[in-house]
Order: C-alpha cells, then sequence, then structure tokens
C-alpha cells in the first residue's frame, strides 16, 4: 500500500518534478521537456494538457504508476 500523495491535474509540472524525479521520464513521453522550459511553471497539469493536446486522464495515469 502507497503512502505516497497522488498527482492530480491541479499540480504544476515543476511541483510534480520537485516531489517526484522520475516523472521526468513521463513528461518526456508525453512531449514536455520539463527543463528550461519556463511556461509550464505558471500551468496546473490540466491546464498544460489542453495546450498541448494530450490526454489528461492518460498522463495522470502513467505519472501515478511511476511514483508507486
Amino acid at each position: 500500500m502507497s503512502t505516497k500523495t497522488p498527482i492530480t491535474e491541479t499540480m504544476s509540472i515543476p511541483e510534480i518534478v520537485a516531489q517526484y524525479p522520475q516523472t521526468q521520464a513521463v513528461f518526456s513521453k508525453y512531449g514536455l521537456h520539463v527543463a528550461g522550459y519556463k511556461a509550464l511553471e505558471h500551468e496546473n497539469l490540466f491546464a498544460t494538457s489542453r495546450v498541448h493536446q494530450i490526454d489528461l486522464q492518460a498522463i495522470l495515469s502513467d505519472l501515478n504508476q511511476a511514483v508507486n
């Protein structure tokens, strides 16, 4: 049983990566290269998924699998 807080759509990508560095690979899989991309600092995961046309439920599932 995991005690980690699940990743949610209201979290920012820098917040997620700071807590769970292993998620960088998931973001890369979806074409989001976190390092140096300043716009991602101001958007939550929901907004980022809309802007980049990424299936929100799919990325949330992959991110949470990566941290558990």
